[in-house]
């Protein structure tokens, strides 16, 4: 079995992985001073342009912005099928599950990558990791209780135009059909969204329908400081981001009910995180960590909801909180098994 808390490789392949970084992904310079470098547009062209550049910078934005997603191929689900309904581990699509008393079986989903290596890709097994937990009622408790504890935290919530949209549904819909959710839900809900424009700060308009454009929206977040307008988000903002997600994922009670599909969700959260800032994804695991401990969670409330541990660190100083074997470890999350 595997653990998300620690990496399962040892000492000396750590060393030997110490400098490369996943050949599939492309490693970006680190902003030592944690302080952002990105221009500031001022005209609904040059937003625009940020959203199309975004898009073409990262291949899962692509392939979701046209409709290109992709599933592993039949025989892979059917053998898939057969041995895990010989084993009676798990339950299928249709079928009612097992009652049983025993802890949950514990096995290793792969995140699977598609377009060279660049684009993750819903397989059988994460679908039926996505059953385990109930489906998209689990998820909407999930991203509903996640966006809650958002709209508490100033330092997030900032980049958040407005409470009033259906934030928590379109987030659990999109976990849904990437993890391979029956019905494309995240593409029905977009296409019925109001091609409206929304106002953005400085009177500017984005027209938010999908995962590039809303990203942008919320670095013109109307309810950010003037001198943070069209920043993106920083290191801190990630992993405070991060924290809040996990600790919402426990609250929904998803540990409990599948250890498998919180190993696998800690990985697909560490890939997709990628998009906000390339140093991310080698925190995830520690800010799953974090909300295990009753008394991280009473600091931060007690402190105002304010993660004064993190704000505003440099990236040596934020990976002097993990272990050093995380933070040297450049093949998570993509292990294609454990031992």
């Amino acid at each position: 079995t595997t653990s998300i808390i620690h990496s399962q490789k040892s000492k000396q392949e750590q060393r030997e992985t110490r400098t490369r970084w996943p050949s599939n992904m492309t490693r970006t310079s680190v902003n030592e001073d944690n302080i952002s470098t990105d221009t500031n547009p001022r005209d609904e062209q040059t937003i625009q342009q940020e959203i199309e550049s975004l898009e073409l910078s990262d291949p899962d934005l692509q392939t979701e912005s046209h409709g290109t997603w992709r599933n592993s191929n039949a025989h892979e689900q059917n053998s898939f099928r057969i041995e895990i309904s010989e084993k009676k581990e798990l339950s299928l699509y249709g079928e009612k599950k097992l009652a049983t008393t025993k802890p949950p079986i514990f096995h290793f989903v792969p995140l699977k990558m598609g377009g060279n290596g660049r684009t993750h890709v819903s397989t059988f097994e994460s679908s039926l990791l996505l059953e385990e937990v109930g489906g998209l009622d689990s998820l909407l408790s999930m991203t509903d209780k996640f966006y809650t504890k958002v709209f508490a935290d100033a330092n997030i919530d900032k980049f958040i135009r407005s409470h009033d949209d259906p934030h928590g549904r379109r987030f659990a819909t999109w976990i849904h059909q990437k993890l391979g959710g029956p019905g494309q839900l995240w593409d029905k809900d977009r296409s019925g969204r109001p091609n409206k424009p929304v106002q953005v700060a400085g009177g500017h308009h984005v027209t938010v329908h999908d995962r590039s454009s809303a990203h942008v929206a919320a670095w013109y977040s109307p309810k950010r400081p003037k001198s943070e307008v069209g920043r993106h988000f920083n290191l801190d903002e990630c992993r405070i981001w991060m924290r809040l997600h996990f600790w919402a994922m426990r609250e929904a009670g998803l540990p409990e009910l599948s250890p498998s599909f919180v190993d696998y969700y800690v990985r697909f959260i560490g890939h997709f995180v990628r998009v906000y800032e390339t140093t991310a994804p080698m925190f995830a695991r520690d800010s799953y960590r974090w909300s295990a401990d009753p008394a991280n969670i009473q600091r931060y409330i007690a402190n105002g909801n304010v993660m004064s541990d993190v704000l505003g660190l440099t990236f040596g100083g934020a990976t002097e909180q993990i272990p050093q074997d995380e933070s040297e470890d450049f093949d998570w999350p993509y292990y294609e098994y454990v031992e």
